[in-house]
């Protein structure tokens, strides 16, 4: 049996830096300002711990809320 070649994306597809970037985009687009952290993790292409890593600075220095479990708003 093969094992399915896992394709590597640059490193620079995947850095916060890049991923931040990529997700203030999603922000000023969002109806409201209230983002789907599930559908977030899927556009970007990254696991949710990754959106979470971003959501949790941001949070930290109150430039978004959570306003449940999977959604956050911008402030």
């Amino acid at each position: 049996m093969r094992k399915a070649l896992k394709v590597k994306r640059p490193r620079f597809d995947v850095s916060l830096v890049y991923l931040t970037r990529k997700f203030m985009d999603l922000v000023r687009s969002a109806p409201g300002g209230i983002l789907d952290l599930n559908k977030v993790a899927t556009k970007l292409g990254v696991r949710k711990r990754r959106v979470y890593d971003i959501t949790n600075v941001l949070d930290g220095i109150d430039l978004v809320e959570k306003k449940s479990k999977n959604h956050i708003r911008w402030m």
